[in-house]
């Protein structure tokens, strides 16, 4: 009977890894330690009961201790160590297992220490790399006799991560930490299907609706030009300006007329390139180039007050970092993070402190279609089957008629002209394009 009873209870334990939440999937091999892989568990110090450390350096696989037949991971820390994270214990994954954020992980496994200890866990994008000081771990309790840890179900908040890190240096005392029966549950979010919604990204249309830039507080409708873009296409033209005190005060504005909910994900992706090598940040913004009159905001309701809640208004980050334009064309791919309201992604152009010219073509902005309204659905299918908006909207940058154009004009070369030329011309401070 008592073989019976003891079958029961064994059969009742290999079955508790599937009492997981539907969706959940264990990805760490070797978790019961009864076999030689090692590749889920990393440490960067360890030292052995004699106070020696390790012989080897650097990330190497964790060490296990075999006792009457029980296997376990042994972490051996000396006392002294200023910081916990001078020595580290990692649960990680492969680079192509990677999570994303909005990725749910459940962390099992028993645990103890000789000396008791809370310990503090960070993200990281790879053993030693850290990325979130703090993981959706929280801070791990070890006590003097073996305990089951569950960490319940975390959110991962940031793309790439894929190891937690254990801070287990900073005691006074030589101390060792225990770790068996690993599990990591793993829920991804389900993959996103991205639908455009710039009209006229390849900027083969003459539709500049949804391209303006700003010098300093006067805003601009954008200029699209004939041979300036990627392969002899046309493409967007943005002169920066000529003495800014600010990485700001020459701004690019491409808007959409989806407007983003806070932490709204997005994708842009575009070719550009510089007059010469230049850095540039990216901001959200509210709608801006679908508001701005053609010939640029009147003297009368031109923006002075920053603060005062107007289309082009900075409302934030969008999640996306410093990059840099090269003077050869280079496809950007990028994921951003949307501040409530955005329905502009804003480039500063000028923290290289002079003026040049930049150039952008083939622009995409993708939203997530679980977020978009039947319109927006709508409206990408038209996009991908190479709608422009040239029918809907007037752009001010194809054919103009030279009666109406003031009489101040240059050239590109900065020369004033008479009459209107072919091409680019400058047009009392504006950009004007004739065909």
């Amino acid at each position: 009977m008592k073989k019976i009873f003891t079958l029961i209870a064994a059969a009742l334990v290999a079955g508790s890894a599937f009492a997981q939440e539907e969706g959940f999937v264990n990805i760490i091999k070797n978790g019961d330690l009864s076999g030689n892989d090692m590749t889920n568990f990393k440490v960067n110090k360890d030292w052995w009961d004699d106070g020696d450390v390790h012989p080897e350096s650097g990330l190497m696989n964790a060490r296990v201790m075999v006792d009457k037949g029980e296997r376990y991971i042994i972490s051996g820390i000396k006392g002294g160590l200023s910081n916990g994270w001078e020595a580290q214990f990692f649960i990680t994954v492969p680079e192509d297992e990677a999570f994303e954020s909005g990725t749910q992980i459940q962390l099992k496994m028993r645990i103890k220490a000789d000396i008791a200890k809370k310990v503090h866990t960070q993200g990281h994008s790879a053993p030693g790399n850290m990325i979130a000081w703090n993981s959706p771990v929280g801070e791990v309790n070890f006590t003097t006799g073996w305990e089951n840890y569950d960490s319940g179900v975390k959110t991962v908040s940031n793309d790439g991560m894929r190891a937690i890190a254990f801070d287990l240096g900073g005691g006074a005392d030589f101390n060792t930490f225990y770790f068996d029966n690993i599990e990591l549950w793993v829920k991804r979010p389900k993959p996103i299907v991205w639908i455009p919604q710039l009209v006229n990204g390849e900027c083969e249309g003459n539709n500049a609706s949804p391209y303006s830039y700003k010098i300093k507080k006067q805003y601009y409708k954008a200029a699209i030009v004939d041979g300036a873009g990627k392969d002899g296409s046309r493409a967007v033209v943005v002169t920066s300006d000529e003495t800014p005190a600010n990485d700001w005060d020459t701004q690019f504005f491409i808007t959409v007329d989806h407007k983003f909910a806070a932490n709204e994900k997005f994708t842009i992706k575009f070719d550009a390139k510089a007059d010469k090598e230049a850095k540039v940040q990216f901001q959200a913004h509210r709608a801006c180039a679908a508001t701005m009159p053609e010939e640029g905001l009147t003297e009368a309701n031109k923006v002075t007050d920053p603060a005062t809640q107007h289309a082009g208004t900075y409302i934030g980050g969008c999640g996306i970092s410093d990059a840099t334009i090269p003077a050869d064309w280079k496809t950007f791919e990028l994921k951003g993070t949307a501040a409530a309201d955005m329905q502009s992604v804003c480039l500063n152009l000028s923290c290289l402190r002079e003026s040049i010219n930049y150039y952008f073509d083939n622009i995409v902005i993708c939203i997530d279609e679980d977020n978009a309204s039947q319109d927006e659905k709508d409206l990408a299918a038209k996009i991908e089957e190479g709608y422009t908006g040239d029918d809907e909207i007037a752009t001010g940058i194809s054919t103009f008629n030279a009666e109406k154009v003031a009489k101040t004009i240059y050239n590109v070369a900065g020369q004033q002209i008479k009459t209107l030329q072919k091409g680019l011309n400058i047009v009392e401070g504006k950009k004007v394009y004739v065909k």
